[in-house]
């Protein structure tokens, strides 16, 4: 072989080592974002990501959307929201709401359920050596925000209309549950309000505190009656049990029978079972929130008891009554007119 062979061999074998190391160090196409979810082009200022991993891309996509969710979440749950001062405000329709001024600041925690995130889109997929798929999410911060912020027009166009049902109710009870019906809204209307807090970094109203305020207001104005249909045993039990549970509500007590009433049937029957080392007690408990001739909140529950002895089953069976019948009560009451979840 002549030199210059020589030279083109060595020169050939020198590039090919170049150019192998150069695979070794690129080849793995292993992103940026695949680490800390951020790049160049998708920047944490104007973006929010997240990345996620599966088999094949459906479940990476639903992991990474499933990753996005939980930022949300934790970046809500990293803020306080402190409430500095309540004021009364006007909306479009003459109603009286309250509103609550916050600041944002970054310890502590708050409860808060974000629903479903709209407007994210899959902006990178990258796929390893063993076959594993990675995926990158983003939502644009300012344009899905503008998406809340429509929505939250709309969810605050629907209070208004229940707000306004709420005020010309011919009674402060009626107001009160017409106004109660619209939790599941303001909820969701709270929900987006902490989404934008996370995708704008800035404080937004509480609206949830507001409202609750609302119902404090209308509930101070209300007086309920209890009236308890029992053996003379139970009836004293149940009247302080019931009446605590419409106290925690807001509302007030009334010894007249006159407007709103909660009236509880209570009986109890001992039964013997053959062959059983106990005794037992059947009760049943029935409990309507009405006024006149309507009914808000109709309850029934029939339930039984035992123990070593019949005193002592009759006994079980009024405290049974008086906690978790008293507590399934007042849970259905929001359950029913306040869409509670």
């Amino acid at each position: 072989m002549t030199k210059l062979g020589r030279c083109m061999v060595l020169l050939l074998v020198f590039f090919m080592l170049v150019s192998c190391t150069q695979l070794g160090t690129t080849g793995s196409g292993k992103p940026t974002w695949l680490d800390r979810g951020y790049d160049a082009t998708y920047d944490e200022a104007t973006y929010l990501c997240a990345v996620g991993s599966g088999s094949n891309r459906e479940r990476a996509v639903d992991s990474a959307l499933s990753s996005l969710s939980q930022v949300f979440n934790a970046q809500v749950r990293s803020l306080t929201e402190v409430t500095s001062l309540s004021s009364r405000e006007t909306d479009a329709a003459g109603n009286v709401t309250f509103a609550e001024s916050s600041e944002m600041v970054e310890s502590g925690s708050v409860a808060s359920q974000t629903g479903n995130i709209i407007g994210a889109e899959v902006v990178g997929t990258y796929i390893d050596d063993l076959g594993r798929v990675y995926v990158r999410v983003a939502l644009h911060r300012k344009r899905t925000a503008q998406l809340y912020k429509n929505r939250i027009a709309e969810l605050a166009a629907s209070l208004s209309q229940a707000r306004t049902k709420s005020a010309l109710a011919s009674d402060s009870l009626r107001s009160y549950l017409l106004l109660l019906q619209a939790k599941s809204l303001v909820r969701e209307q709270q929900s987006l309000y902490d989404q934008l807090q996370v995708l704008l970094q800035q404080p937004q109203r509480q609206v949830l505190l507001g409202y609750e305020r609302e119902l404090a207001v209308l509930a101070e104005k209300i007086q309920v009656s209890v009236k308890v249909v029992s053996d003379d045993a139970s009836t004293p039990v149940l009247q302080a049990a019931f009446e605590k549970g419409l106290q925690d509500f807001g509302f007030r007590i009334s010894k007249q029978e006159e407007g709103p009433v909660l009236l509880v049937v209570y009986d109890v029957e001992p039964l013997q079972m053959a062959d059983s080392p106990y005794q037992y007690a059947r009760y049943s408990l029935s409990v309507q929130l009405m006024q006149g001739n309507e009914t808000y909140v109709s309850y029934k529950k029939v339930e039984r008891e035992a123990a070593l002895s019949q005193v002592d089953a009759v006994a079980k069976a009024l405290r049974s009554a008086g906690n978790s019948g008293v507590e399934e009560f007042f849970s259905l009451m929001l359950t029913t007119l306040g869409d509670e979840t």
